[in-house]
């Protein structure tokens, strides 16, 4: 369950699109390939300007691409990111719900507060904490085990975190951020051909604080 969980998530946080199926292929060459320490200079850049954005929260779409299905199962809700504690997926539509993915492993909240904890397992610890490191754009940490690769375009940017061969890539797939200037605005994770998770993201509000019930609803 974890696994297929994880694989599917993300972060519920990335995505498919058959549109965008070439723009991968054309950025995973060896020309757009980041090397932490050597040729990562904008890169470090954009990484310090998205970490300055501390808690940020903001509104987002999900679309999940089904091999059965002709078009995607949309979600609706609330995304909030804070740097000590974690993502925080506060679903509201088709249904009230939340998922949390922080350092501990991934926990599952309803609508009437009961929540659950999935079982730990070494391999889906170890994608949690990678897709934490994608989320905090923490460069060294994820060239540890991803290749990694980019492209910008004046504000825009493209990044993509491709697992290495191992078990991290047997739990998670390819990863692909989209944004401008220091925001993010959408999130891809391809599972194969036909299946994957496409995040869009509204707009971003940076530096929020969140209160104390805000943190205990949101967080653990």
């Amino acid at each position: 369950m974890i696994l297929r969980l994880l694989t599917f998530f993300t972060l519920h946080l990335s995505l498919f699109t058959l549109l965008h199926a070439a723009d991968a292929a054309d950025l995973t060459t060896p020309a757009n390939r980041i090397v932490v320490g050597e040729n990562d200079a904008a890169w470090k850049d954009l990484s310090a300007a998205l970490q300055a954005n501390g808690n940020v929260s903001a509104p987002f779409t999900e679309n999940r691409f089904l091999p059965f299905k002709k078009i995607p199962v949309v979600f609706t809700g609330d995304m909030r990111l804070s740097p000590g504690r974690g993502l925080s997926l506060h679903y509201t539509a088709p249904e009230d719900r939340l998922m949390i993915v922080d350092s501990q492993g991934v926990l599952l909240r309803d609508d009437r507060g009961h929540s659950r904890e999935l079982p730990s397992d070494p391999r889906a610890q170890a994608a949690t904490t990678a897709l934490l490191h994608v989320m905090r754009f923490d460069l060294p940490e994820l060239a540890k085990n991803f290749d990694l690769y980019g492209r910008r375009d004046g504000d825009d940017w493209q990044l993509v975190f491709d697992p290495r061969p191992g078990e991290l890539a047997s739990v998670l797939t390819r990863i692909i951020v989209h944004g401008h200037d220091a925001q993010v605005k959408k999130l891809e994770m391809r599972k194969s051909a036909l299946s994957g998770i496409e995040i869009l993201v509204g707009d971003v509000k940076a530096h929020v604080s969140f209160t104390d019930e805000e943190t205990k609803k949101f967080f653990r």
